[in-house]
């Protein structure tokens, strides 16, 4: 199965190619910073080596999470509350996001409805990605890879979508021009605005316009991510009342049915051999 679109991260909408997604090669060389087409400021420069230092040390993170989407030539939104759920031990890397609710506004319509409970889950316990989907009774398990993913598999260009929680300042440099944008009184509070633009042979060419990336002057820590599909489609992720480096107890992480009338859906990773 290639090119499954696991809800992040359409969040992190995360998407996450199969069969095995951005396995790293044993004792890789570390990343080297190419030379930007256009020299940084020492300013940026400095902002770059910082969120790399904090994306390597973040062990945790948990946070309320907003998630809209844009559908710019139907004039439509969608809006999602929920939170999001981060951990990196040692040997794999874990998520989950929980949407409590879900809107949907027409912009051409005057009056607006009320969100409708919605309780939707995706999971990924380093292995396995799992959607739980309570209206539905549903779930739905899929084996991503035989070993557990860790930090190394959500570099930024090994999969489709820049988990914001694995930056180094070469990848960044590699697949974007990158610009620091001035402080706007719209920005999330106390926040350093990135604009992010692919170049022309970047992986992520073909998927986004332009993203923008915001992170706390603070601690380094995202704050608010907003990026540009080529389909007219804009999704803006912001989080709050975030919690780092606390411990998060594992079974957040393991969706299961609550009772047998719930249907369950297991899809185990096809043995390339087999092939």
């Amino acid at each position: 199965m290639k090119n499954m679109l696991w809800l992040l991260l359409s969040t992190m909408i995360i998407c996450l190619s199969c069969p095995a997604f951005g396995q790293s090669e044993p004792n890789a060389a570390p990343p080297t910073t190419p030379a930007p087409a256009h020299p940084i400021s020492p300013e940026l420069n400095t902002l770059l080596d910082k969120i790399e230092k904090r994306s390597g040390e973040l062990k945790s993170f948990e946070a309320d999470m907003l998630f809209k989407q844009e559908q710019l030539l139907v004039d439509s939104v969608k809006i999602r509350n929920g939170k999001l759920y981060y951990q990196a031990n040692p040997e794999a890397v874990l998520f989950r996001i929980h949407f409590a609710d879900l809107l949907e506004l027409d912009l051409e319509e005057e009056e607006k409805p009320e969100p409708t409970k919605f309780n939707e889950d995706f999971a990924f316990d380093g292995r396995w990605l799992t959607r739980r989907n309570e209206l539905f009774k549903s779930i739905q398990k899929y084996e991503i890879s035989k070993e557990p993913a860790n930090k190394e598999t959500f570099r930024l260009g090994k999969g489709p979508f820049p988990l914001p929680f694995a930056l180094t300042k070469a990848d960044i440099l590699k697949e974007f021009e990158v610009q620091l944008v001035p402080v706007d009184p719209n920005d999330p509070a106390k926040t350093s605005h990135l604009n992010l633009k692919p170049k022309k042979d970047s992986s992520l060419a073909e998927k986004y316009l332009e993203l923008d990336f915001w992170v706390s002057a603070e601690d380094m820590e995202p704050r608010q991510i907003r990026y540009a599909s080529p389909d007219d489609e804009i999704t803006t992720v912001t989080w709050s009342k975030s919690k780092t480096d606390k411990p998060i107890s594992k079974k957040t992480f393991e969706l299961e049915a609550p009772d047998k009338d719930w249907d369950v859906e297991v899809n185990p990773l096809e043995d390339p051999k087999l092939d």
